[in-house]
């Protein structure tokens, strides 16, 4: 495997409604990307122009860049995501505590595997300690277990997993803030 340099993002900022485009062009590429390179179309099965913009209603919504490119995006709120089942939920080391949710991370193709998706889970983790909230939670494809490693790396612990009418099943993630 060949060693990628890991290039800092230079600045992350919180957007409106006047950024959907990019945000919706940051999304959209990557469920392409997904569905062409992994053979996981749950991103383009879910992600319509119309729910990426049902998450600036509820959800902050952030843009990363690397210099004056965008690179980027997460969304993070406390209100649990929407598909989430109450047993998803009981799957929780403390279902009822406050969390911090992580929704629609994405990294443009180009720039994955540079630091990028690692930068955007420190800023929901520092957003998170700053609200005193001490866990961050969200759910990924059991099936995708490059992308499971990595939140692996980074501390996030396998609490259980749903099925989804595709019949793949959904990984809920959770990292206990020290």
């Amino acid at each position: 495997m060949q060693e990628r340099e890991l290039l800092p993002v230079t600045k992350v900022e919180k957007v409106g409604m006047e950024k959907l485009d990019v945000v919706w062009g940051i999304v959209k590429e990557d469920s392409e990307w997904l569905s062409e390179e992994k053979e996981l179309n749950h991103w383009s099965d879910w992600y319509t122009k119309e729910k990426v913009e049902e998450k600036f209603e509820d959800w902050d919504v952030y843009l990363a860049y690397r210099n004056s490119e965008v690179v980027g995006t997460i969304s993070v709120s406390e209100k649990k995501v929407g598909y989430y089942l109450q047993e998803s939920i009981e799957m929780f080391k403390e279902p009822e505590a406050r969390a911090l949710y992580v929704s629609m991370l994405a990294v443009k193709p180009e720039f994955q595997g540079q630091g990028v998706a690692s930068d955007l889970l420190k800023l929901a983790e520092e957003v998170a300690r700053g609200k005193e909230i001490e866990y961050v939670r969200f759910d990924c494809r059991e099936e995708y277990m490059e992308l499971v490693n990595f939140y692996l790396k980074r501390g996030y612990e396998k609490r259980g997993s749903f099925p989804e009418t595709d019949g793949e099943n959904y990984l809920m993630m959770e990292k206990k803030l020290g």
